[in-house]
């Protein structure tokens, strides 16, 4: 597993790369995120500030894994 990941092949890369376009294509229609079975769930222990910017956290690192890793796919 963690071979895989230090050393992605271009298969797990297109994986990987559109599984960050759906998360963008969430942000982009206005899904909620708050109300998903574990953030729920996780707003009862902290505060909902914190689970809002942990998942802008994630939209950041998957625009950031798209600018990164698409030059990539795009030239092999």
């Amino acid at each position: 597993m963690i071979s895989i990941l230090m050393n992605p092949g271009q298969d797990v890369l297109i994986g990987m790369m559109c599984l960050a376009s759906i998360r963008i294509y969430l942000e982009i229609i206005g899904f909620d995120f708050l109300k998903l079975p574990l953030t729920r769930s996780l707003c009862r222990w902290t505060p909902k500030e914190n689970v809002e910017r942990f998942h802008r956290m994630g939209l950041i690192f998957c625009v950031g894994f798209i600018l990164l890793f698409a030059p990539e796919l795009m030239t092999s």
